[in-house]
């Protein structure tokens, strides 16, 4: 099945991307709905999906022993459940943590990501994934020569250029076999902040926090197939988005070289 790779910063707009793809009948594999329902309560929670097309359904509290035993009782609530806050602010000032918790929970999800795409038979998914691209030591690393242009909303990699032959560094280890395309959708860092702080009430630093974390604006467009730059009104974002969805349809479309 060809796949697209749906990846940005907190607060870029993921979300609202996925979901005007969902609106055209895409299935829509969202890795962050499998991390929550992995460390749900083990006795089952309802999945927390996009009502339209929320898909890969994990085991409720498959790696929630595993978190607990590794972080023990500071990270739990007192009924069992798992502190989210309490984890956040943990693996985000503790870089081996943060590795530890990938650890635990990428692989998986990734698991849940292959059985998801076998019960599919749409032309493609789009897989959303957060954490795909990794930080660089040297931003100027080599990218795809495909950058965000501020007078455009949406760009491409050049035709003709094979993702073979630009290999993923990639948090989530495995998907590089499973994606054909990568689409990010990028906008300036000020906006991430103001929607993050809007929506989910964290504080300036704690966004901060999460962005240093994060691969960077640059790191994320040198691997990009597909920009969307997010900063115009939600009828330009679908504008965009239906027209990203046939340019998507005809490569699934096209024989395979």
């Amino acid at each position: 099945m060809f796949t697209v790779g749906l990846t940005g910063g907190i607060g870029s707009g993921k979300s609202t991307v996925a979901d005007c793809f969902t609106a055209l009948g895409v299935p829509v594999i969202d890795t962050d709905v499998i991390a929550r329902e992995l460390t749900a309560p083990a006795r089952g929670t309802p999945p927390d999906a996009r009502p339209a097309g929320g898909l890969g359904a994990a085991p409720g509290g498959a790696a929630l022993n595993a978190i607990r035993a590794t972080f023990g009782e500071a990270v739990m609530q007192a009924d069992g459940t798992l502190d989210r806050a309490a984890l956040r602010r943990r693996i985000f000032a503790d870089h081996a943590a943060r590795h530890q918790l990938e650890a635990i929970l990428h692989p998986r999800i990734r698991q849940v990501v292959g059985q998801t795409l076998a019960t599919l038979t749409a032309p493609y998914a789009l897989i959303v994934i957060p954490l795909l691209v990794q930080r660089q030591d040297h931003p100027q690393g080599a990218g795809r020569g495909c950058k965000a242009d501020k007078s455009a909303t949406t760009t491409h990699r050049p035709e003709g250029e094979r993702l073979a032959a630009y290999p993923l560094r990639v948090e989530t280890s495995g998907y590089q076999d499973v994606l054909n395309r990568v689409l990010v959708v990028d906008c300036p860092e000020e906006a991430q902040i103001a929607r993050v702080m809007a929506r989910n009430g964290l504080t300036h630093a704690e966004i901060k926090a999460i962005l240093a974390a994060q691969a960077g604006r640059a790191e994320r467009l040198a691997v990009a197939d597909d920009i969307i730059v997010n900063t115009a009104s939600l009828e330009a974002l679908r504008a965009e988005v239906a027209a990203l969805h046939q340019r998507y349809l005809a490569l699934a479309a096209a024989p395979s070289p």
